[in-house]
């Protein structure tokens, strides 16, 4: 009885839990593959890591309008060295000739890219290939479905721009009236 208090005060307390945001990222100026990892800080344990991630990208990378496009990302939780979990997932590399010619549709962005047989092709497997905003990613993601995939597509490469102008038009005439 008198060795068990003396057990609890020399037990170690368990390692620190660090939260990681790894994105893959294309810097479209450089032509230049990117990975960066975030530190998230003191996040519970049952908190959905992609979502956060996503949010993440979308709130503080994506709303400062830098020339880079998310291919994918990752949410984990670790107790290694965070200072040697920085190093292995931070770093940047030149596009191979393959990865260019993968996400061309990101690298040379246009008008009538949006009927391109490449896009066309790419629309199954890859809603990245355009700007989407990341939680509608994640949503498309998780229902895991063609038709939806090609929605997206549809949606921000030609009735978005559609809508604009229909707005700016509306807002001109009442501006007129």
């Amino acid at each position: 009885m008198f060795l068990f208090p003396l057990y609890i005060a020399t037990t170690p307390p368990p390692p620190p839990t660090y939260t990681w945001c790894v994105f893959e990222m294309i810097q479209v100026n450089t032509k230049e593959m990117i990975s960066a990892a975030y530190g998230m800080g003191d996040v519970p344990a049952n908190t959905d890591l992609q979502g956060l991630c996503q949010s993440f990208y979308t709130r503080d990378i994506r709303a400062e309008d830098k020339p880079l496009e998310l291919v994918s990302s990752v949410g984990s939780q670790t107790t290694s060295n965070p200072d040697n979990f920085w190093i292995d997932n931070t770093w940047r590399r030149p596009l191979t000739e393959a990865e260019k010619e993968q996400y061309d549709c990101i690298l040379n962005k246009s008008g009538g890219l949006a009927l391109s047989n490449k896009v066309l092709d790419l629309m199954p497997v890859s809603p990245d290939s355009i700007r989407i905003p990341a939680l509608m990613i994640a949503a498309i993601d998780s229902v895991n479905s063609p038709i939806m995939r090609y929605a997206a597509v549809v949606l921000y490469t030609t009735g978005l721009p559609v809508m604009l102008i229909a707005g700016l038009v509306k807002a001109w005439r009442l501006a007129k009236k």
